[in-house]
């Protein structure tokens, strides 16, 4: 069933190098944020691996995917994440070797979700993109997917070319890129390393709403793992229209670390699918590394 939404692992890493396919290597994981979001859950992916972490509550509104959980319980913020400090004045992002920020975080986007109220309150803080690009050159590693797409585009952007940006009229363009209607996608696996690693050279994506943020084309030095034909509707008004080739798995290097960004949700994957996928762009990424979830 598909869903419309009308409104809006310091990185230890000995050794670090990034090769020409944008892997890591030697990568240890074991401190690991994630952000929650109303949308994606990737954490599902880190829970089946066996790969502990830190939950930090960051709904837009409410759980949209589970609507018992209660956000008030998580004394953890994403405002702490991004702003915070400990008790020696290193930020707290700097803790985590990774940080995985679902679709769905709230203070990314225009509007809160369906609401009218605004929700750039993180986005538009310049203290989020001095914190976040800072703790990336300094070798940390942020997985994205989806909505958080305008973070990516804030911090970084040369790096993709989202559908509607050369339209813009404001600086931040928030949303302006939520225009995927595709609910099924034959990927090819555009990454020769990726595609050996999967032993496949197709997968099928699943977009369990519309609205998803769609990729145009990618900068220099970015690496796409997966692409497919979708559609996209320009605005609420228009026919879609159809995008051939279009980027949907990527990552790209900043100073010591890594971006990945993803236009699908992990949450609606197959599970085993999605597991080898985690495990196939991320290079010594292993399962077991714990099990514990900390709140």
């Amino acid at each position: 069933m598909t869903f419309n939404r009308l409104t809006p692992l310091a990185v230890l890493i000995m050794g670090i190098s990034c090769k020409s396919d944008q892997k890591l290597q030697e990568l240890k994981y074991d401190d690991v944020a994630v952000v929650s979001g109303d949308f994606d859950h990737m954490a599902e992916v880190l829970v089946r691996l066996d790969i502990g972490y830190t939950d930090f509550e960051g709904y837009i509104e409410r759980a949209i995917y589970d609507e018992e959980i209660d956000p008030d319980i998580n004394s953890l913020k994403v405002e702490g994440l991004f702003h915070g400090q400990n008790e020696e004045g290193v930020p707290t992002i700097n803790t985590y070797d990774a940080v995985f920020i679902n679709s769905g975080t709230r203070g990314l986007g225009e509007y809160v979700y369906n609401g009218v109220e605004p929700d750039s309150s993180l986005i538009e803080d310049p203290q989020t993109k001095e914190n976040i690009k800072a703790y990336v050159d300094a070798g940390g590693v942020i997985f994205a997917s989806d909505w958080a797409a305008d973070l990516i585009e804030h911090i970084w952007p040369d790096k993709l070319q989202f559908a509607n940006e050369s339209s813009c009229d404001n600086d931040l363009c928030l949303d302006g890129a939520q225009v995927g209607v595709s609910e099924q996608v034959v990927a090819r696996v555009s990454n020769t390393a990726l595609a050996a690693e999967l032993d496949n050279d197709s997968l099928d994506l699943s977009f369990d709403y519309t609205y998803w943020t769609v990729i145009e084309s990618v900068g220099a030095e970015v690496t796409v793992y997966l692409e497919g034909d979708v559609e996209y509707r320009p605005s609420n008004a228009e026919v879609p229209i159809s995008l051939s080739n279009a980027p949907l798995l990527v990552s790209f290097s900043h100073g010591r670390g890594l971006v990945f960004f993803s236009s699908f949700h992990w949450r609606a994957q197959n599970p085993a699918m999605a597991d080898a996928l985690m495990l196939g762009i991320v290079e010594g990424l292993s399962p077991g590394n714990n099990s514990d979830v900390e709140q």
